[in-house]
């Protein structure tokens, strides 16, 4: 059974087969400045600039350190066990499509992501391929990106191979070994005046001292670790760059889309000015053409109100009217003796009304017939209905007032309306046709 730091080593030697730089994709996909902070503590130098401190704790790594190792296990862990268990392939796909890295937004997923989980976990284990090769499909586009870095900086280009050059250590000591001690190319006697050395002329030798042996040798590993410092924090670059630049293609999209929405805003904006307008111009015909309708209306309803008004005064005219016959006192032969029955009236065309008597049916459909042989019109109004009558009686031509069943109220009523007034005694046809003899 293998111990805890076999463990760690395993599957450090397992990540960093896949990809050497794969702690520097895992720290910038799980750390923001803050969480690198509340999980590892302040930076290692507050004045660390070019991503010293997440090389530092790559470096950490890289020695197997089980405390960094864990914490980064633990962050990236429990973010995808929050997130996307229950992922298909498809949601996987998408998510790692959008190239999201915690640095920016505080959210994203990557095939790395997933490929520690299940290395870190046994879970998950029938997709780990399927995690790698989407890892591959990422490192081909970084490589990609790196080579237009370098091209737009040659010689950004020209240190990093230099850096990259694993003979380069080798090519020192070669130096040191053949130009240091070339007599002919060196003042040596200059050179230990300047670094206070004893030189020995006979055997162009140096005395060194231990200190300064030891003090040239931690500026040398100094020298050598700034490169490796430099050469990672160029990979750190890279990697963040990247992943920040398809966040700003994306934004640069979304820009894009945004210029396009407002142009079209604004186009919308200049449409709704026209139609505000639009509307406000037939508001105001509307109101013009409502004051003239409603003029209209009130005109009419004016005219309405008089007719009603009329209506109601010639109702209430009747109402009395109705109210005076119904007090009629009528009473049989009653005497009038301003009126007589002796003369003789020219009836032809003329509008003639009998008011009063007791007249059967069929005596006044004789009487009617004699009128339209004689040419006239006769019409007989009941001795109760005088007053109701009042307006046809006032347009007759002769008023023949029938005394045999009469009031005296009713002949002074048509009196005075100014007609002329011809008396019978007795309600007979024969009366009448007297009159027109």
């Amino acid at each position: 059974m293998l111990k805890k730091n076999e463990k760690v080593m395993l599957l450090i030697e397992k990540l960093k087969s896949i990809n050497e730089n794969i702690f520097f994709d895992l720290v910038i996909d799980n750390f923001n400045n803050e969480l690198l902070e509340k999980k590892f503590g302040k930076p290692f130098n507050e004045n660390s600039i070019f991503f010293e401190r997440e090389i530092d704790i790559v470096g950490k790594i890289d020695e197997s350190n089980k405390d960094f190792l864990k914490k980064l296990i633990e962050m990236n862990n429990s973010y995808v066990e929050k997130k996307c268990l229950d992922f298909t392939k498809e949601d996987y796909l998408k998510e790692f499509q959008r190239d999201k890295i915690l640095r920016v937004n505080g959210r994203g997923l990557n095939p790395e992501q997933m490929i520690m989980y299940v290395l870190s976990t046994d879970n998950l284990t029938d997709l780990l391929e399927f995690f790698k090769e989407e890892y591959s499909k990422y490192l081909e586009k970084l490589e990609e990106n790196r080579q237009e870095i370098l091209e737009k900086e040659p010689f950004l280009k020209q240190a990093l191979e230099e850096l990259e050059n694993d003979t380069f250590e080798k090519e020192f000591q070669e130096y040191i070994d053949t130009k240091y001690k070339n007599v002919k190319k060196r003042n040596l006697e200059k050179l230990s005046q300047k670094y206070n050395l004893e030189f020995q002329k006979e055997d162009k030798n140096f005395i060194v001292s231990a200190d300064f042996l030891s003090f040239f040798d931690e500026k040398m590993k100094e020298y050598f670790s700034m490169r490796e410092t430099f050469r990672r924090g160029f990979e750190f670059f890279n990697i963040n760059s990247y992943k920040v630049s398809e966040k700003e293609r994306d934004l640069e999209e979304i820009i894009t889309e945004i210029e396009g929405t407002e142009q079209e805003n604004r186009f919308l904006n200049l449409k709704n000015d026209r139609l505000e307008e639009e509307n406000r111009k037939l508001k105001e015909d509307l109101k013009k053409h409502r004051n003239k309708e409603a003029e209209k209306t009130i005109e009419k309803q004016k005219k309405e109100i008089e007719k009603l008004n009329l209506q109601i005064k010639h109702l209430e005219q009747e109402i009395e009217n109705m109210e005076q016959d119904e007090n009629l006192e009528v009473v049989e032969n009653i005497n009038i003796k301003e009126l007589s029955e002796e003369k003789k009236i020219d009836l032809t065309n003329q509008n003639v009304k009998v008011i009063g008597g007791r007249w059967s049916q069929k005596v006044i459909e004789k009487a009617e017939k004699y009128a339209e042989e004689k040419g006239f019109r006769i019409e007989f109004i009941h001795a109760t209905a005088v007053f109701r009558n009042s307006d046809k009686l006032k347009n007759s031509d002769i008023i023949i007032f029938d005394t045999s069943y009469n009031s005296h109220s009713a002949y002074y009523k048509l009196k005075s309306h100014g007609l002329k007034i011809y008396r019978i005694s007795t309600s007979n046809l024969d009366k009448i046709k007297k009159f027109s003899e």
